[in-house]
């Protein structure tokens, strides 16, 4: 009797043991976190001028993002750095520090009733992708590839 009552309890806990990873592997999945994202926009762009030392370039993206949190989050997806620029019609432009390859930045006090627009700053070369992922509050982690 009592070899079978350890088994059962082994039984159980090998169970729980590999819910809990099947879990943590999904929590920390691409899937989880555009679920647990209320709003994310895709703001990629392709260069389309490379910057040089005399000249800063940004490219704008098409989208335009609205923050219901008053936080905005970037997500940078390349394997090179880039600088992240908002811009609010009658509003001061926000800048982002250097944004490290698969790092993030959050955008905080962001106007909640304002569209803005995403700029991005990266020295790659011309009609190379940029990839940027925008999520409306401050619940992203780094990118991994």
């Amino acid at each position: 009797m009592k070899k079978k009552a350890t088994i059962v309890i082994v039984t159980i806990c090998v169970l729980v043991v590999i819910i809990g990873i099947t879990l943590s592997a999904f929590r920390s999945s691409e899937v989880y976190r555009k679920k647990k994202a209320s709003i994310m926009w895709d703001c990629s762009v392709t260069c389309a001028e490379e910057s040089t030392p005399n000249n800063y370039v940004i490219n704008y993206t098409d989208s335009k993002v609205i923050s219901k949190t008053g936080v905005l989050t970037i997500q940078n997806r390349n394997d090179f750095d880039i600088v992240v620029h908002l811009l609010c019609e009658g509003e001061s432009e926000i800048v982002s520090d250097k944004i490290a390859s698969g790092g993030c930045f959050s955008f905080y006090q962001i106007a909640t009733d304002k569209e803005y627009t995403v700029g991005i700053h990266a020295d790659v070369d011309l009609n190379t992708e940029v990839k940027v992922f925008v999520y409306d509050g401050e619940d992203t982690e780094p990118y991994v590839n």
